[in-house]
Order: structure tokens, then sequence, then C-alpha cells
């Protein structure tokens, strides 16, 4: 949308902590809302509203923030609202948070009273200095299976009748039952006159 010039499959690199010069502080007040993608390779003091990525060195979520796509960064500090994955090398989450979205982490800290829903993943880097990458399946495999319920139950009980306390079937009751209406000799357990 903003990166005009580039293309939209590319994303973005940091680059490692050392190299990053750029230390300047940029501030998204709580009146504020961005529609689009925010990069800097500085510092982010977020308090309004992105539907976009933020990718930066630091970012810190105020409580009012929220942010409705992936965040990727060196150290990230969520106090606000993330619908998104974030990918970091130190993701710290307050107790005011509230993250639906999977992790990735070298350092990873969480509050009691967060919430968080999604898969935390560490991330072991080669270079102390390098941020853990987005990446490009986010969702794990996972395989549903149905318990066939037919074959936990008794023999009786598949063919549709129901054992009961004195031992007999609802449908031997039932056909007693029927088969005494019927009688008409008189025997016990019928309804008939006795002869």
């Amino acid at each position: 949308m903003f990166l005009k010039g580039r293309d939209k499959g590319s994303t973005a690199k940091l680059m490692p902590q050392s190299d990053n010069k750029n230390r300047t502080l940029s501030i998204i007040s709580a009146n504020l809302r961005i529609s689009g993608n925010v990069v800097t390779d500085g510092v982010i003091q977020l308090d309004g509203i992105v539907d976009g990525d933020v990718v930066c060195d630091d970012l810190t979520l105020g409580e009012s923030a929220v942010i409705n796509g992936s965040i990727q960064g060196s150290s990230v500090r969520i106090s606000g609202t993330v619908n998104g994955e974030i990918a970091a090398r130190s993701v710290e989450i307050t107790r005011t948070a509230k993250v639906t979205g999977d992790i990735s982490h070298t350092s990873l800290m969480i509050e009691a009273g967060a919430f968080v829903q999604g898969l935390c993943r560490y991330v072991e880097t080669s270079n102390p200095k390098e941020s853990p990458k987005l990446t490009k399946n986010p969702k794990p495999n996972v395989v549903a299976t149905v318990k066939d319920q037919s074959e936990s139950k008794p023999s009786s009980a598949r063919a549709g009748n129901k054992s009961t306390a004195s031992g007999a079937s609802d449908k031997e009751q039932q056909d007693s039952k029927s088969s005494a209406l019927k009688n008409p000799s008189g025997k016990a357990g019928t309804t008939g006159k006795k002869s």
C-alpha cells in the first residue's frame, strides 16, 4: 500500500543491533489510526491503532494500543492488544496485554494476568543480536480424530436396547407388556379380569 516501489511479497530484514545507528523515538499517539505497514529501524512507542504489520528495532505497545497484524523486532514490550504473530529476540507481555497469535522468541516474559492465545516458540539464533524471523507456516499441523462411539457401548446398547436395573432390556419389557395386554387368560401381569 505505502511501499509502491517494493515488491509486495518481500519481507523486511532487520539489521543487527550493533549496526543500527538510528535510535530515534517515533510516537504514535492514542488518537492516531494507521492503515498499512509501519517500518523503521528505530524505536516506536505505540498508543494508537495499526491495521498492518509493524517492523522496528524496539517496540513499546501502550495499554490503549491495538495492532492488527504481525510484529517483527529486536525487543518488544506489550501492554495493549495484538492480533497477529510476534517475532522478536526479547518479548515482554505485561498483565494488561491481550495477545492472539504465535510468538517466536529468544527471551519471553509473561506477567500474571496477561491473556495469550497462541503458540510460544523458542527460536535459537546463531547470532545473539539477530532477531527471529516470522514463520512462513505459522499454524502447527493438527490432526483431530473422532472416537467411534459404537465400539465403546455394550452389544445390547448398539442394537438400540438399553438395559434397566432389573437386567431386562427396554425392548423385552415392551414385548412383555404388549403380550400381556393381548392375553385374555388373566395370568399374572395382565390388566384384564380373572375368569
